[in-house]
């Protein structure tokens, strides 16, 4: 089995999809489920953006691309529908840049259908699987992505994965704290992978030299023990790092920004998906690797055509 793993989106929906189908078609290879680490950039409305996502919204309108996945036009639509004839569904993760409120009003809601499907039904066994307490629920019309409550431990691909969202910075957010004490009490070697979006403390330094990452999620890592863990929010690639018998990686960006803040030359004018921001775990040969093919420089623009992608790769 191969599982594709995709590092901070913010917005950009439709070069996910093209980056995965690309993977696939370039590759000759069939990707079994696909994962996004957080920061996919889900809002419900440019109302709810945070200020740094208003702030980038600005000059990269390609983030504004999730707002479209909700009631998307005729030629979106038709372009995400095109890349899930060939690619799953991507499971997803809260990074820091989420509407928290609205992701958790959708497990409640679909907490509160699985309840009275169950109430209705005329004996338990009627009642639909999972309805208690969905770990995963569909956010959009078209069910391209799922995101992954905190703290759930979910089957993909034939693998137990761990997720926990959220970053660890002291003065603006923390982990989920019932999710990371259930996580806790899991058994060790009880997950196969575990998905942050934050990174383990010391994994780097930002650029005034200091450390980054989440003590917690160093403990999580230290206690869980799966052989494998990805990450993103950094924006950079970052591993493999070693943690007993786990290792460790971050992915990139998929997007980098178009200019950056301390940079002087323009970063990535034309949009394109950047190297590191794709990983792929071949799960029979136990290998993880990051993707750098060149292909990925196609995929990019303010507006990617989406259907025309997957038509051309497929």
């Amino acid at each position: 089995m191969r599982i594709a793993f995709v590092g901070d989106v913010h917005g950009c929906v439709r070069h996910a999809f093209g980056a995965v189908v690309m993977l696939q078609a370039r590759r000759g290879i069939r990707l079994d489920a696909v994962i996004q680490v957080g920061d996919l950039g889900a809002y419900p409305s440019v109302e709810r953006y945070d200020e740094p996502t208003r702030r980038f919204a600005r000059d990269h309108p390609a983030q504004g691309d999730f707002l479209q996945l909700l009631a998307p036009e005729p030629s979106f639509a038709a372009g995400i529908r095109a890349a899930l004839r060939h690619v799953p569904p991507m499971l997803f993760v809260s990074g820091n840049h989420e509407d928290h409120e609205w992701l958790a009003g959708l497990h409640a809601a679909a907490r509160g259908a699985g309840a009275s499907d169950a109430a209705n039904a005329p004996d338990a066994s009627d009642a639909p699987a999972g309805s208690e307490d969905p770990a995963t629920v569909p956010i959009d019309p078209l069910g391209a992505y799922r995101h992954v409550a905190c703290g759930s431990v979910v089957e993909v691909a034939g693998r137990k994965v761990a997720f926990l969202g959220l970053v660890e910075v002291e003065g603006y957010m923390d982990l989920d704290e019932d999710a990371y004490a259930r996580l806790m009490a899991a058994a060790p070697g009880s997950a196969d992978i575990l998905v942050t979006h934050d990174g383990p403390y010391g994994m780097s330094k930002d650029r005034r030299g200091e450390v980054q990452g989440s003590p917690k999620l160093t403990r999580l890592i230290e206690h869980l023990q799966p052989p494998l863990h990805v990450s993103g929010h950094y924006h950079h690639p970052n591993g493999p790092r070693q943690y007993g018998r786990t290792t460790s990686y971050a992915l990139a960006q998929l997007v980098r920004p178009k200019a950056g803040r301390w940079e002087p030359e323009p970063v990535n004018p034309g949009q394109s998906v950047a190297p590191g921001s794709i990983g792929l775990l071949d799960t029979a040969a136990g290998t993880f690797e990051y993707v750098d093919d060149a292909w990925l420089a196609d995929v990019g623009g303010d507006a990617l055509d989406l259907a025309a992608l997957v038509a051309a790769a497929c």
